[in-house]
């Protein structure tokens, strides 16, 4: 009974002294948490919080930049559409342009005036092609002096230059026509337009087409010759 009793007696001091231990092992890791713990913990936070302004800045930066873009798009757009509309109206001048200074090249011919003397003579020639690649037609612009004021009449002889077979060969009209329509003929005092259509057999290639104007009216023949590319590409 009386070891029980001594047994007793030294619990509280053992359980005190737990305490005490537990307490002071508590309070140093309050304080060690305190020391090493809180300070990193501020310094994470800092950073973040740096982190979330300089996101927020280069969020503003980029939105800015996007507007920026926004903007020079727009302005490259209409800067395009501009410069296109210019190109037209250039383009559309200048075929206008062509077109006046062709028809005032026609109207110096006819009337005669400065260099542009001349008579009987083929101001234009045109090659248009058609479905076939062998079929072509042919327009051409006959013109005389208007100071000669008298009806010239005549016709043209139509003669194609190429080659057959890697050989060079003439064809003349009866090779080129339907064998049945003669050869154009003209009659005016100022100016004619001629047209026709010309077929070209299998395997040849053409390279000129000679037109060569025959009338009572003319001591000479006219010769003329274009190359039948350049007629293709007017």
């Amino acid at each position: 009974m009386r070891k029980r009793i001594s047994k007793l007696k030294g619990f509280p001091e053992a359980l005190l002294l737990t305490i005490a231990v537990a307490a002071t092992l508590l309070f140093v890791v309050w304080q060690l948490a305190a020391n090493r713990m809180t300070p990193e913990a501020e310094e994470l936070q800092r950073n973040l919080d740096l982190a979330a302004v300089e996101i927020n800045a280069m969020k503003g930066r980029l939105e800015r930049l996007q507007a920026r873009q926004a903007v020079v798009e727009k302005e490259a757009d209409v800067l395009r559409r501009a410069n296109r509309i210019l190109q037209e109206d250039e383009s559309a001048r200048q075929a206008k342009l062509g077109r006046l200074q062709a028809e005032l090249e026609f109207y110096r011919r006819l009337a005669g005036s400065g260099s542009a003397q001349g008579g009987l003579d083929v101001y234009r020639a045109e090659l248009i092609p058609t479905e076939s690649s062998q079929v072509f037609r042919f327009m051409l612009t006959l013109i005389q002096n208007i100071q000669r004021a008298s009806i010239v009449t005549g016709k043209v002889r139509i003669d194609i230059e190429g080659t057959l077979d890697n050989r060079p060969v003439t064809l003349h009209w009866a090779q080129i026509s339907d064998g049945e329509t003669p050869e154009p003929g003209f009659r005016f005092k100022y100016f004619q337009q001629l047209q026709g259509y010309v077929t070209l057999p299998d395997r040849f290639h053409p390279t000129r087409l000679l037109l060569t104007l025959e009338s009572k009216n003319q001591r000479k023949p006219v010769i003329r010759s274009f190359d039948w590319a350049s007629l293709l590409g007017d």
